[in-house]
């Protein structure tokens, strides 16, 4: 194989190498923060109730056991609950 053919290769295996490389790095960057969505006064009011539930649950049990919310008067607050509960993952 000829001088000009090798240094042709590794070129083409330094700009292939580099390509994947900044592929990869693109693919491992965090996504963007999601936009805020609008929260009704009343789930506000709910959710901050709801967490507040949370922390002195959390704080008395010690990390054991499980917390759970129901939400049957306020089903119009469930996507708040699921972004609050864990849903937003």
């Amino acid at each position: 194989m000829s001088r000009r053919a090798w240094v042709l290769a590794w070129a083409v295996l330094c700009v292939a190498g580099l390509a994947a490389t900044a592929w990869l790095q693109a693919a491992a960057a965090p996504p963007e923060a999601r936009p805020e969505r609008h929260i009704k006064a009343e789930c506000r009011e709910y959710i901050a109730e709801i967490e507040g539930r949370i922390h002195v649950a959390k704080s008395n049990s010690k990390g054991e056991g499980a917390i759970v919310a129901f939400s049957r008067d306020r089903t119009d607050c469930a996507e708040e609950l699921d972004d609050l509960l864990g849903g937003g993952r």
